[in-house]
């Protein structure tokens, strides 16, 4: 008897800890934490929250941007009032405002170090049977919605005709812009800082260098992300806390 009853032991032991990995009938699943983006900026702070169940392909890549320091020094070299702000180009860093909004991250940019490893790898056998090497330009598929709005403070990617050619640049809406909706990818939105985004869109330009580039670009200084509420300032976290629900977390 004894066999069985160890038998019977260890079975209520499984199905007590199976029962404590489902969850009970009704119960909602855990939120997942915000996830941030600080663009500390000459002319002030942006804050943006991140929207990874619209867009977690683009929001992967612009986490790994600004953790990388790509962003960093970039500047907004496109302003049109009434519409939007646009940056996140490396060219912009260099003083030549006439090859602005022509560049975007490499495939090395946009790879962690393992992964590159591993595309030089493939690289190699490529070129040996004659094909090209998996380098240049790295560019995103779209992740468009339907349901997702340009609204004022929405946060989307730039792109050039192609459809799948984000890489990043991006640009924040300063007024209602419903004529981007379906044709650029939505991935997060304005939580602090609207104030910062209108001075820089209302800014002199300079028309020598483009019908649109301001005669004074503003720098992004530092890009960080942010994961939760825990480092965001009391500004920051008030500006959480009154953000309508349905701007917090669109799918």
């Amino acid at each position: 008897m004894r066999p069985v009853r160890n038998a019977l032991s260890a079975l209520f032991v499984f199905a007590l800890f199976v029962a404590c990995l489902v969850p009970a009938a009704g119960a909602a699943p855990a939120a997942k934490a915000p996830q941030f983006l600080r663009l500390e900026t000459e002319a002030g702070n942006i804050l943006l929250v991140f929207y990874p169940g619209l867009a977690p392909n683009h929001v992967a890549n612009f986490k790994h941007l600004a953790r990388t320091g790509f962003l960093d020094g970039t500047r907004f070299h496109r302003i049109v009032p009434g519409f939007v702000i646009q940056g996140g180009d490396p060219n912009s860093k260099d003083d030549d405002p006439r090859n602005d909004g022509l560049g975007g991250p490499t495939v090395r940019d946009v790879l962690t170090e393992a992964e590159y490893q591993a595309v030089v790898a493939a690289s190699k056998v490529l070129e040996g049977k004659g094909y090209n090497a998996l380098t240049g330009e790295a560019r995103l598929k779209a992740e468009f919605s339907r349901t997702a709005k340009h609204v004022r403070g929405t946060l989307s990617m730039a792109r050039s005709q192609s459809v799948d050619s984000a890489g990043s640049q991006f640009f924040i809406c300063v007024a209602d812009t419903p004529a981007l909706d379906t044709q650029y990818t939505v991935f997060g939105h304005v939580v602090s800082g609207m104030e910062v985004a209108d001075k820089i869109v209302s800014a002199e330009k300079n028309p020598a260098a483009g019908r649109d580039a301001p005669a004074v670009p503003v720098q992004i200084i530092k890009a960080t992300v942010l994961e939760g509420t825990t480092g965001l300032s009391a500004a920051e976290r008030g500006a959480w806390d009154a953000l309508p629900a349905s701007l917090k977390d669109v799918h």
